[in-house]
């Protein structure tokens, strides 16, 4: 950076002057991406605020109050910012913020950080804190996101909405058909029993889905593999009345529109994802995810339904 003489636009005084800022987000993990942003609404109100997200969840922010206009590509930009916010710092970003906006002062969220095993809204809220010298004694804010009027009426009855398949070992859980029995078997009688509707979008949710389906009556279960977009997974975790799923996009969906659920983690401690007022309740293991107990996973659901139906 000092050859590029970037390293000498890093100026915390500029941020403290600052009333038009920029947020480069160029990182396409929704989770990440959740957390990331979730700090926002923590930059003093007389900050004019734009989104740019050429990569990730973009969709989930278009009616956001927070940010005054949101950008696909650093070229749809204003010509304009007092400051940038660069989320990561790597050759890529660099490069296109110098293309853009060379003479822009700016300051970096992440640095050079690769690593998983910290909070992303710690370190968010830590670093919005430094440069804008705002009131630390809250501590970090939930992650929240608004979506626009329903197109569909909210599910009748309970519907637990369960995430199954993924990519990542660490978050694909196998035994969701035993954990939807078990469920089912304890469900008090007191009231009527779920319907389940499955989503994911991979190989390994269609086999998960197609397992679940074959053991239970039609009418009770619905998949919705493979949606169009993240804005309709999100309007289909709203319509839910429950989540159940491995830590991953779905899961901080849920959270960040402050669905209950039960999230399970491995080897990722919960608590650097989850914010601590967060409605979605941990199962965590150290060791592989398909370790945790269906029993742990149906009785942690039974008991946090029959504590919401108080």
């Amino acid at each position: 950076m000092i050859i590029t003489g970037q390293l000498f636009i890093m100026d915390k005084a500029v941020a403290r002057k600052a009333r038009k800022v920029l947020w480069y987000y160029d990182w396409e993990t929704i989770g990440d991406a959740l957390m990331d942003l979730s700090q926002r609404f923590l930059i003093p109100s007389d900050v004019s605020v734009d989104l740019c997200m050429p990569y990730g969840p973009i969709a989930l922010f278009v009616n956001d109050s927070r940010f005054r206009r949101i950008f696909n590509s650093l070229a749809e930009c204003d010509s304009h910012y007092d400051l940038i916010i660069i989320q990561n710092l790597t050759t890529k970003t660099l490069f296109n913020k110098i293309r853009h906006f060379p003479l822009t002062h700016f300051f970096t969220i992440m640095g050079h950080k690769r690593n998983e095993d910290f909070s992303r809204m710690e370190l968010s809220y830590e670093r919005l804190a430094q440069f804008f010298e705002f009131d630390r004694t809250t501590g970090p804010i939930e992650p929240y996101i608004a979506l626009p009027t329903m197109k569909a009426p909210k599910s009748e009855g309970v519907q637990i909405l369960v995430a199954v398949g993924g990519n990542d070992k660490r978050r694909r859980f196998d035994g969701w058909a035993a954990v939807i029995r078990s469920i089912d078997e304890q469900w008090p009688a007191s009231h009527a029993k779920p319907t389940y509707m499955l989503v994911g979008a991979d190989r390994h949710a269609k086999e998960a889905a197609a397992l679940i389906s074959a053991q239970f009556p039609i009418e009770r279960i619905a998949c919705r593999l493979d949606l169009p977009d993240i804005a309709t997974v999100a309007e289909t975790i709203e319509q839910s009345s429950f989540f159940v799923g491995a830590d991953g996009g779905l899961m901080h969906i849920a959270a960040a529109l402050r669905k209950p659920g039960v999230g399970i983690f491995s080897e990722i401690h919960p608590e650097w994802r989850l914010h601590r007022n967060s409605k979605m309740k941990a199962i965590f293991t150290k060791g592989e995810i398909n370790e945790i107990a269906v029993d742990q996973i149906s009785n942690t659901v039974l008991d946090y339904f029959m504590h919401l139906m108080k």
